[in-house]
Order: structure tokens, then C-alpha cells, then sequence
């Protein structure tokens, strides 16, 4: 079969190979026909005499030959947009590259054509005949009108060429990459290349895949614009690799923009309004106003200003809020403001151009936050439905400015909210009073923002007699309910707070005091966000006066940004390991080049940015994130500075796993995470060389991939910048996961020395220690039941809170767990309770870490045990298939169980029980197991 296969795919190659070859000769064939039954007794002397034009004639006949061979080809095929695959193996692959193939092939023998180049200076209106030779190797043209294109394009299909463009002569605009992987596969990828209206691309100029050129931008000639890279409007680059130079009218005195420039749709004024008063965008018309639309109050008006400001960067002023009591006042009001206040900074501000954000959420905080927020708004620009959970904000200030930002951002992270405010300054009421929104938004998020200026009063001067209230509420909030986010203290900024500034810090401090000590709250740093913006900019007299809104469009829009970073620490997982370059990003230079001596790496400028980088890097390590290193370079050199340079921070203790070579990095990432036992999804990949982010985000794409700016003084405020890292509880068991994986190495070393499974099982000395959860495991217990994918029965999630409340109706048991080389933690979790004669088990998961060594057998046959010691006849597990779990079906038959009932739609999600008796079958305990079970309650 084997050979069959490569013979298969000979042939194709060699189809593709001669297909070129064969037009040309049917090509000359044709034309020795047409000219010899028309002119029989020519003789050679005119032949050879007229021969340049005879060439031309052949050669045209071959481009239309061509031109419709390579439109039959592409009729049913396009170009793929990635294919990895081993041609010679998977036939069917072959066959849908094969026309790409001898696409390539094809300009490949075009180009080297006699006079083809003089045809690229073709007038316009004989384009068609430029168009000719571009159609003879691509199935179509995408040439705008009036555009000079003194190059052949590689990938025509893939590159929309606007109208006016200028590229000069011997470009290199490439839309595709192909290379080999380590396994001997290929791997080819494309994506389109977009050059827009009037733009000027200099000769020599090399464009990679994925770019997009903005209108009227230009390329200087000789650049490389790497793949992936956006060239705005009007912007000029240049450089290998190209930069960003200047914008193209920096210098001209150009007029300002007319205030035409400025008018915003009235489709996308009546998305803004549908958002801001929750109405279907359908239910939106001119004649809609505050009168006869009750949800259109003036805390509506204030969401549709903050909207305004969030998608185009328009600050209403506080004197006009009120007006936007209409669609139709809202666009008189812009256009008022816009065309008599031009030069005015209270008026309504220009739009700002677009700007190009990831679609990788996690790399959105590096960006300027109210960019990415206008590039949210225009990405989400329909009505947006409500979420399947609230996020319920109370303040004693107006809060609902922050809501659309809140909503956009959640949403770029798949978190689906809506956001809904409490009553104006009536917090203890709504923490106390069993109807409030707070009760009733069980399965969501409830927010308290407060200040000083609204704790601190005439009657109480230094704000503890209502501070202290608060936090009583609070307290007693969160003893009985999950999901409560409590924000610190911000400074005072209000022009109208008269109040002391050391009793103002005074409460702060004691504020925060109070909340940390606090269990089931989550704490918003409402201070950093003011303290960034800084007081001056952070207040804003005159929507304070009017409409009790104290702070600035921007403040409002952080809080929301902030806010969500808390979100996505509670909902989402963090990302685990750290993968770091060496050379450029632990130390300055080249080791291989200049040596352990002539790295850049000190308490001094420029060695001392890389060594705070470092302690950064340490502390990360510290709150359980591995570091492991990925780097091009000789393993001996990098870990000789480890060892013997006098300024490193990080030791070679400190790295939890390294792959130093000269493969590609996302080669090396993967095998990494097979090390690890860790998906791809849980690495973030740094490095200073965008060619190799750019190796690893095409070829690892499930990796969070970090460019790091060019001057390593920011290295630190990048990574710090990252809300990947954020979760809601740090665990015992996250700080020794560095320890953990050195142990495993140790592992590993022995498993090589023995001869099988059995051995280096019982050469492990495991211990199994069962018993009821404590207080202490609690956070451990969440972690783990938001984190296991594989061994994952219910594959239920749960927070903090949760798994407090269900230890009123459940029993919740821990497995933790220990060998010769070191103590594993708390792996296990089985969250039981009794239903009639049968043990129902909620919850049954284990940690990756503890998987391969039959520990989860272990667990099962205890839970048999307490099955038989409080008489239950059988036990039921809720297997719910998720796309890692299909170990634990396995696992079920063969401990004994079987499907009773399918299909079970819970949560949208089906859901199989496994039953087994526990008196009639009962797994094996493992031998090689020392197991130490303590006494076991039912609730």
C-alpha cells in the first residue's frame, strides 16, 4: 500500500511538473498550424526575418492556453489557507494542493519568458492584455482601476490591489509561506494582502502575507514589511524591517477636516441608542425620544454620552447631556458642536482613525485602552443581546458610564454579561434587603463602588461611622453570597470635597485593610485607575454638578477596562508557563557572540533593565507560573551564564523545563507542552525577533505570542501589563509547581531505569491520603475544578463561593498525594452526596500531574468503601463528554459501570449516568499504593 501511495504521488508531481512544459509545446504546435495552413510556402528567410513577432504570436497563444487551463484548475479549488500535511501520505491533500502547485510552478517558468517584462508598462487601456499574464497562473486579477503595477504579482487571488496604487519595479509581494516541519511534512499558509487607494509601493520592496496597507500610505523603496503588519492611513514606513516613519502630511499646512469629515450614521447612533436602553435595534426610529420611550431616563442619556465616547472618542459637555433626549437631537447636537466649535476642547472631539487591535484577547491590554475600546465598539457594532448573566454595579455616585466599556470588553473575552445598576447611593440597602438586585443575581457579579467624598461628612469627619457600616454589610453580604466584588478606596478629586487629606489616606488605608481581610470578596482597584489618570484629569466639575457623574469620560472607561480584568481573573484560566528567549530578553547581546562577559546584564544602565526583568520574572515564578526557555542558541553558553554570571536573579533552579537548539520555536513549544503535560493553550511565548513571534503565532497558533518592545526599559511594564497571569486564589500547590516539575524529571529518570510500568510504579512509593475537605482547600478546590480537562467527570465549574455553598447539601472529599521524591498536593476532588439507595457523585476530577499511576483507581475504590458503609446499593456518575475527557468513560467501563441513561440535555449539555452496584463489583485497590483514608462524612 505504501508503495502504491508513492507512486500516486510521483505521479501527480510529475503531472505537475511537465503540465507547464506541455502548454508550451501544444502552444508552438498551434501556431506552426495556423501559420502554415494560412501561408504554405513561406520561406525561411521571412521566417527568421519576422521571428521576434512569431515569438510574441506563440507567446500569446500560451498565455490564453494557460489562462484557461488555470481557470479550469481553480473552478472547484482555491488556495488553501493552511495545509500541513505528508503529500506522499495523504492523497487527498495532494490533490487540493496540486493546482496551487502548478500555479507556482507555472509564474515560476513565465517569468524567465523573453519581453514578458514589457508588457508590465502596457497603457491602461490595453490592461487587459497585463491581465493576460497574470490569469495565465491565477484563477483571478484584483486590480483597481488607474494602478501602475510594474511587478508580477506571486499570489494575484490573494492580493486586492485599490484603485491609483503605484508599485514600483522588482517588489517581492509574496501571500503565502511554505516550509518543512521536523516531521518531514508540508506546511503551506496563506492569507491576503490588501494595498489601498493611492498608496505608492517603492521598487525592490518585499511584502509578506497578511498585510494591510491603509489608503494614501507609502512603502520607502528596499523596505520588508513583515507578515501580519498594518500600515495606516496616510502613513509613511520604511526600513528591514519597515517602521513607522511619519504620517505623510506631518509637514504640509493642510486645511483642517470639513465638518463633513465628522458625521457619524445614523445606523451606527441608533445601535449606540439600542444599547444604552436595551431595545431591539429594530425597535429603533427617528420619531423615538426620552417622551415616549420610558426606558430612555436620564441614566440612559448617560450611557449613550459614555457610548459616544467609547466608539468614537465624543466628549459631550456637561451643559448639553441632557439634550440627547432624541435621535434626532443627538445628531443635531454633534453637528452643532462640530461645526461651529471647531478649535473649542469642550466641544465634541474628531473621531479617531481606526485602529487594527488582535484577535487574541489577551494581547488587548497592551494597546491604548481607548483604541481598542473604539476598535471593540466598531467590532460589536450591532445590538448587543444581553448576556446569560449580569454584572449588578451599586454606587453612591453615578456609575452607569462605565457600562458600555464594561460590556464591550467582557464580551472581546467571550464572557458573555449584561450590565444593570442598582439604586443611586443606597448600597447598604442593597447588600441587606433580601429583594434587592444583589439577591436575585445569584448567578452573576455584584459590584459596590464607593468613595471618600461619599463616606466622609459634616457629621462624620473621618468617614468610619458610614465606612464602618458598609463593611458590616458587606461582611454579612458575603458570608451568605457569592460573587460579590468590592472596589478600595480611590483618592479625593472632587473640587467640591473640603475633607482633610490625612483623614482621607487614613480611610484608605484602613479600607483596604478591612477588605483584605475579608473572605469572599473579590477587591477592584479603583485607586490605581485614578491614580494612573492622574487627579486633575480624573474629575469632571461639571458632570458631578449636574448629574452626580464625578468623574472624567476616561476614568469611567479604565474602571470599565479594570473591571474587566477582575471578570476575566474569576472566569477564565490563568495561563501557566512563560516560555522566554535568552539572548535580547534575559540579558542584553549575544552569549554565543559576546561571550558571558560581554552580555549586557548589571545593576547599571544598559545591563540593569534586564536584570528587573528578571526579578519579574521571579516573582511570577514565585506566584506559580513556570518559566521555561525556548531559545536558538548553543545550550552550553546559555547555561554556563546561569551558573557563573555574578548578576543573574533567575538560577537554573528556577526554569521548569528548556528546549536550547536550533529548531523552530513552536517545534520546541510543543514539545515542551508534551513535557509538562499542558496544553498549548496554556503558554505565553515572549521574545524581542518579530520573525520568530511571527514562526510561533503561525505554526503554534494556540499559544499567546508577545512581541517585546524594542527598548528593554519597558520589558517589565509590558509583562505587567498582561492580565493572563491574574487568578482569582494563588494555592499552595501553585507556588511549589516549579519544585513539582524538577521532581517529575526525577521521575522520568527512574521510569528509564526500570523495565516496566509495574516496577516504576512500586519504585515510586506512593501514598494516598483521603479525607474531608477543610477550610484550607477550599481555594485549591475552585482552582481545580475551573482547571481539569482531562480527568474531569461533570466537567463542572466552580468558583470560590460555590464550592463553599455546596458543602451545606454535598460532601466534598480531597485526595492529596505523595511519592519518594516529594509531595504532589491536593490532586483529587469527589463531591458526593446520597440520592435514595444510591451514592451520586457531582463532582470526580484529578489533577494531570497525578494521572498514570492509578491513583484515580485509588480514589474510586474509597468511594466504593463509603458506599458500602452507609448501605448504598449503587453509584452514579454523571459523565459529561467534553473534548479532553474521553479518559474518564474509559475508566468508568472498566471499573465496572455501565450507561443506564443518555442524552440528558442539562445546561444545554448532554449528560450520560454510569451506574454500578457496589456490593457486587468493586474495582481492585492498586498494590503499589499506600492508602491512608480518614473517616468520611455524608451529608
Amino acid at each position: 500500500m505504501k508503495l502504491v501511495k508513492i507512486l500516486f504521488a510521483l505521479t501527480i508531481e510529475t503531472i505537475d511538473w511537465f503540465y507547464p512544459l506541455v502548454l508550451t509545446v501544444i502552444a508552438g504546435f498551434l501556431e506552426a498550424w495556423l501559420i502554415f495552413s494560412r501561408f504554405p510556402e513561406i520561406n525561411t528567410l521571412v521566417l527568421v526575418a519576422i521571428f521576434p513577432l512569431l515569438y510574441l504570436f506563440w507567446l500569446f497563444l500560451f498565455l490564453c492556453l494557460s489562462a484557461l487551463g488555470t481557470t479550469l484548475l481553480f473552478r472547484f479549488v482555491k488556495k488553501p489557507k493552511f495545509l500541513e500535511a505528508n503529500l506522499v501520505e495523504d492523497w487527498q491533500s495532494l490533490l487540493q494542493f496540486s493546482p496551487t502547485n502548478i500555479s507556482y510552478k507555472l509564474i515560476g517558468l513565465i517569468a524567465t519568458f523573453p519581453f514578458l517584462n514589457y508588457f508590465k508598462g502596457t497603457p491602461i487601456p490595453m490592461k487587459w492584455l497585463r491581465n493576460l499574464v497574470i490569469r495565465a497562473y491565477a484563477p483571478e486579477v484584483n486590480i483597481g482601476k488607474q494602478s501602475l503595477v510594474l511587478m508580477w504579482l506571486e499570489d494575484p487571488d490573494l492580493t486586492y490591489v485599490g484603485d491609483n496604487v503605484v508599485i514600483g519595479t522588482e517588489c517581492h509581494i509574496v501571500a503565502h509561506a511554505t516550509n518543512t516541519t521536523s516531521d518531514g511534512k508540508l506546511r503551506y499558509i496563506s492569507e491576503p494582502i490588501v494595498i489601498g487607494n493611492k498608496s505608492t509601493i517603492g521598487g525592490s520592496t518585499r511584502i509578506g502575507m497578511g498585510v494591510k496597507i491603509e489608503e494614501e500610505a507609502i512603502v520607502e523603496v528596499g523596505s520588508n514589511v513583515l507578515p501580519y503588519t498594518r500600515i495606516g492611513r496616510g502613513e509613511i514606513w520604511g526600513g528591514n524591517p519597515a517602521v513607522f516613519l511619519r504620517k505623510r502630511n506631518e509637514f504640509a499646512n493642510e486645511a483642517k477636516p470639513k465638518s463633513s469629515q465628522k458625521q457619524i450614521a445614523s445606523s451606527q447612533l441608533n445601535e449606540i441608542i439600542a444599547n444604552a436602553i436595551r431595545l431591539p435595534l429594530e425597535e429603533i426610529s427617528d420619531d423615538l425620544n426620552s417622551e415616549n420611550c420610558m426606558a430612555w431616563d436620564s441614566l440612559a442619556t448617560m450611557s449613550i454620552a459614555a457610548s459616544l465616547y467609547d466608539r468614537f472618542s465624543i466628549r459631550v459637555p456637561a451643559k448639553d447631556i441632557f439634550k440627547l433626549n432624541s435621535c434626532k437631537s443627538i445628531e443635531q447636537l454633534i453637528a452643532a458642536h462640530t461645526d461651529n466649535n471647531p478649535d473649542n476642547s469642550d466641544a465634541v472631539s474628531t473621531p479617531k482613525q481606526d485602529t487594527e487591535i488582535p484577535n487574541n484577547p489577551e494581547l488587548l491590554p497592551l494597546y491604548n485602552p481607548e483604541a481598542v475600546t473604539q476598535a471593540l465598539a466598531r467590532r460589536f457594532a450591532e445590538s448587543m443581546p444581553k448576556g446569560d448573566k449580569k454584572i449588578v454595579i451599586a454606587a453612591t455616585f453615578t456609575a452607569q458610564p462605565l457600562g458600555s466599556t464594561l460590556e464591550l470588553w467582557c464580551k472581546a473575552f467571550g464572557i458573555s454579561f449584561s450590565v444593570e445598576f442598582g439604586e443611586f447611593n443606597q448600597l447598604e440597602q442593597t447588600l441587606l434587603s433580601p429583594e434587592s438586585v444583589f439577591i436575585s443575581n445569584q448567578n452573576g457579579l455584584n459590584v459596590v463602588l464607593t468613595r471618600p467624598e461619599d463616606l466622609i461628612s459634616d457629621g462624620d469627619q473621618d468617614g468610619m461611622i458610614r465606612a464602618s457600616q458598609l463593611l458590616d454589610a458587606i461582611s454579612s453580604y458575603a458570608e451568605n453570597q457569592k460573587g460579590l466584588i468590592v472596589s478600595n478606596l480611590p483618592p479625593a478629586v472632587s473640587p467640591f470635597f473640603h475633607g482633610k487629606h490625612q483623614q482621607v489616606e487614613k480611610l484608605r488605608f484602613w479600607w483596604q485593610e478591612q477588605l483584605e481581610k475579608m473572605e469572599g470578596i473579590h477587591i477592584l482597584d479603583f485607586a490605581r485607575v485614578v491614580e494612573e489618570v492622574g487627579r486633575q484629569n480624573a474629575q469632571d466639575a461639571s458632570f458631578e454638578a449636574i448629574a452626580r457623574a464625578p468623574y472624567s469620560q476616561i476614568v469611567y472607561q479604565r474602571l470599565g477596562i479594570a473591571m474587566t480584568r477582575l471578570v476575566r481573573g474569576i472566569f477564565l484560566p490563568a495561563k501557566k508557563v512563560l516560555a522566554l528567549d535568552c539572548d535580547g530578553i534575559l540579558w542584553g547581546g549575544v552569549v554565543g557572540e559576546d561571550g558571558i562577559d560581554g552580555i549586557a546584564l548589571s545593576n547599571d544602565h544598559p545591563g540593569r533593565s534586564f536584570r528587573l526583568f528578571q526579578e519579574m520574572l521571579l516573582d511570577l515564578k514565585k506566584r506559580g507560573i513556570l518559566l521555561v526557555i525556548a531559545s536558538k542558541n548553543e545550550e552550553v553558553d546559555v547555561w554556563d551564564v546561569f551558573e557563573s554570571h555574578p548578576e543573574m536573579v533567575l538560577q537554573r533552579s528556577d526554569i521548569a523545563a528548556s528546549r536550547i537548539n536550533w529548531q523552530e520555536k513552536s517545534a520546541n513549544l510543543r514539545e515542551l507542552a508534551e513535557e509538562l503535560n499542558l496544553g498549548l493553550d496554556s503558554f505565553v511565548f515572549v521574545d524581542d525577533s518579530p520573525v520568530e513571534c511571527f514562526e510561533v503565532q503561525t505554526n503554534s497558533p494556540e499559544v499567546t505570542v508577545v512581541l517585546m518592545p524594542k527598548e528593554p526599559a519597558h520589558y517589565v511594564e509590558t509583562l505587567s501589563k498582561l492580565w493572563c497571569f491574574d487568578s482569582s486564589s494563588i494555592t499552595t500547590e501553585d507556588r511549589i509547581r516549579t519544585e513539582f516539575m524538577a521532581q517529575e524529571q526525577q521521575r522520568r529518570e527512574l521510569q528509564q531505569g526500570v523495565t516496566n510500568l509495574e516496577s516504576y510504579l512500586e519504585s515510586l512509593q506512593l501514598v494516598v491520603e483521603i479525607r474531608s475537605a477543610e477550610e484550607r482547600d477550599l481555594p485549591r478546590i475552585a482552582q481545580l475544578t475551573q482547571k481539569t480537562n482531562q480527568f474531569n467527570l461533570s466537567l463542572i465549574r466552580r468558583s470560590l463561593s460555590e464550592i463553599q455553598d455546596i458543602q451545606k447539601s454535598c460532601s466534598v472529599l480531597v485526595l492529596n498525594l505523595k511519592d519518594r521524591f516529594g509531595d504532589y498536593g491536593l490532586v483529587g476532588v469527589a463531591i458526593v452526596k446520597q440520592e435514595n439507595e444510591s451514592l451520586f457523585i457531582d463532582t470526580l476530577l484529578m489533577s494531570c500531574r497525578a494521572l498514570g499511576r492509578k491513583v484515580e483507581q485509588s480514589f474510586l475504590c474509597s468511594l466504593f468503601d463509603f458506599a458500602k458503609q452507609k448501605n448504598l446499593k449503587t453509584i452514579i456518575a454523571p459523565y459529561c463528554s467534553g473534548p479532553r475527557n474521553e479518559q474518564v468513560k474509559t475508566f468508568l467501563l472498566k471499573m465496572g459501570f455501565s450507561s443506564q441513561q443518555s442524552d440528558i440535555l442539562e445546561a444545554e449539555v448532554a449528560i450520560t449516568l454510569w451506574v454500578a452496584p457496589c456490593w457486587s463489583i468493586a474495582p481492585e485497590k492498586p498494590k503499589h499504593i499506600k492508602m491512608l483514608v480518614h473517616e468520611l462524612h455524608l451529608v
